[in-house]
């Protein structure tokens, strides 16, 4: 309701409203963005025969000005109201997107016959559970700090890594904003716990579990869906996987879903919070080069340079040509 709210607000013409929403804020809405989102955001003309025809320089250099990921700096109202409002339509999308795990997993536990529609028959959200759900989200932390000692040891741990700040980007931005990353940080790790603990945790381990008569068989196979359902990165599905037996266990030792599902929340916040603080905190070369990582439409800011892809240096010796490197 707050995010769609403050949708509607922002198509206020309110010169005082808009400049106190208006951020200065270049980054990619979504994983693979559109062919007009993309070219709007290189300000290139459409390709013809592989070649990428560059604008005039010094519209070129007025664009890579207005880049500047400084909120203080606001160059166009108008716009930065227009990629706020994309913002929340597109974190609003997400976030209803996660909420349908709520709805199949009554639907599963209606049509299963399992008690308090997949819940448990123990279920409550009480002081024991909150205080068990936060000092559960301990030793989470402490693995996440033991992998950011080692990552720089490990290509595969910087690929997890190089993913989440990609997901960061596409969702919050590239702009740090502290309350807004905060606010959509709470109402995801919200939806995330609560939705993906009922289904794996409260439906899917249970039907195992009954199936088998085996906690530890239940615990293996919904760890194992539940890592490969997360296979941004092999590394990423193994820990997936392993964070999915560990809520698993939880469940199994508290016997009320509340536990892992406020653990799964806090935890989920905390490390959205830290993802986007760290990845904002790059140079825009930097956060461009996670983008282009992606096997996709490739993404880029007016002042990118990488092989492969369009030159817009704002050297003053620079002409105009096309130029395209290895395309």
């Amino acid at each position: 309701v707050l995010l769609l709210a403050a949708a509607a607000l922002c198509q206020s013409s309110s010169s005082s409203f808009n400049a106190a929403l208006a951020f200065s804020h270049q980054h990619v809405v979504t994983v693979r963005p559109s062919q007009n989102a993309f070219e709007a955001r290189l300000e290139i003309l459409p390709r013809s025969n592989n070649i990428i025809t560059p604008i005039n320089y010094s519209r070129r250099k007025s664009l890579a000005l207005a880049s500047s990921s400084d909120d203080t700096e606001t160059t166009d109202t108008s716009s930065s109201s227009s990629t706020l409002k994309q913002d929340i339509y597109n974190v609003a999308t997400l976030i209803g997107a996660q909420a349908l795990l709520v709805p199949i997993a009554v639907f599963i536990a209606q049509f299963s016959n399992l008690p308090n529609i997949g819940l448990g028959s123990q279920f409550q959200i009480g002081s024991v559970a909150i205080v068990d759900g936060l000092r559960w989200t301990l030793p989470l932390f402490g693995v996440a700090g033991l992998l950011r000692i080692v990552e720089p040891y490990s290509n595969a741990l910087k690929d997890v890594t190089k993913a989440t700040q990609r997901s960061v980007l596409s969702v919050l931005g590239s702009t740090r904003r502290p309350f807004f990353a905060l606010l959509v940080s709470c109402i995801l790790g919200a939806v995330a716990g609560i939705g993906e603990e009922w289904l794996f945790r409260g439906v899917f381990q249970q039907l195992l579990t009954d199936k088998f008569g085996s906690s530890s068989i239940s615990l293996a196979v919904s760890g194992l869906v539940f890592g490969l359902l997360h296979a941004v990165t092999p590394v990423y599905a193994l820990l997936a996987g392993a964070a999915s037996v560990f809520f698993g266990y939880l469940y199994n030792i508290s016997h009320n879903l509340a536990v892992p599902m406020i653990t799964h929340a806090v935890y989920d916040v905390f490390a959205l919070m830290w993802a986007h603080w760290s990845v904002t905190g790059l140079e825009q070369e930097e956060r461009d080069a996670i983008l282009l990582d992606y096997q996709g439409a490739p993404v880029l800011s007016t002042n990118t340079y990488k092989e492969g892809h369009l030159n817009v240096s704002d050297d003053d010796d620079e002409d105009d040509s096309p130029k395209v490197y290895n395309s």
